[in-house]
């Protein structure tokens, strides 16, 4: 399949954090996505439309864990403030 919304996160801290919490499975997956979307681009070629993520397929798989760590983040320099 194509890209998800999750894929195309900017990978700050906290996105990196987030990814070291999924399952490898999950990691390969978005890394397989990843690297055929840079082949696709460096070969000017679309991907078939039959292979395109629809739009009740595209799950956010990682912005629930990205949310997690930023709270946790907060939450700790809320209590270092104290």
């Amino acid at each position: 399949t194509g890209l998800l919304r999750d894929d195309c996160l900017h990978e700050t801290e906290e996105v990196t954090e987030a990814l070291r919490r999924l399952p490898q499975h999950v990691v390969d997956e978005r890394n397989y996505r990843l690297v055929r979307a840079v082949q696709l681009s460096v070969t000017k070629t679309i991907l078939p439309k039959e292979e395109w993520t629809k739009f009740e397929e595209d799950k956010l798989y990682l912005t629930p864990i990205v949310d997690q760590v930023k709270k946790e983040k907060q939450e700790r320099e809320n209590w270092e403030k104290k």
